[in-house]
């Protein structure tokens, strides 16, 4: 088998085997965007990159207990086109954020779609609508 032929063979086969990651992306099957919730709490973390920005809260559900939900929404790039900038929320900040959760009950959301905002105690909102 001469050099190029072997060469072209084991370019198609990497290419085979990373086709199925290079290709993916992932949906929102894992959010029940049905049933849309508001939670309110205080920001503990924002995380400002790509693919997608993500922010925590701490909420407290129904018996009493802090649970921190991590909430995905969109990357930097849409953010800032809905005037979100990396410093827009700030641990301490006490906020509403209406997000679709985690359909397995798990303390997860989505809040990165045209329902998807964030409302601060002094009123001021940020969404996430224009693309």
């Amino acid at each position: 088998m001469n050099f190029k032929l072997a060469t072209f063979i084991v370019l198609i086969a990497s290419l085979l085997l990373v086709r199925g990651p290079v290709w993916a992306h992932h949906g929102n099957s894992a959010y029940d965007e049905e049933h849309w919730i508001n939670l309110t709490g205080m920001v503990t973390e924002f995380v400002w990159s790509n693919p997608h920005c993500e922010f925590f809260v701490d909420v407290k559900d129904d018996k009493g207990h802090v649970v921190n939900w991590s909430i995905e929404s969109q990357s930097p790039g849409i953010m800032r086109r809905n005037d979100w900038t990396r410093t827009s929320l700030k641990p301490g900040d006490q906020i509403t954020v209406t997000l679709a959760p985690a359909k397995n009950g798990a303390p997860v959301g989505f809040s990165g779609n045209k329902a998807g905002k964030v409302v601060f105690a002094d009123g001021r909102v940020l969404k996430m609508d224009v693309r």
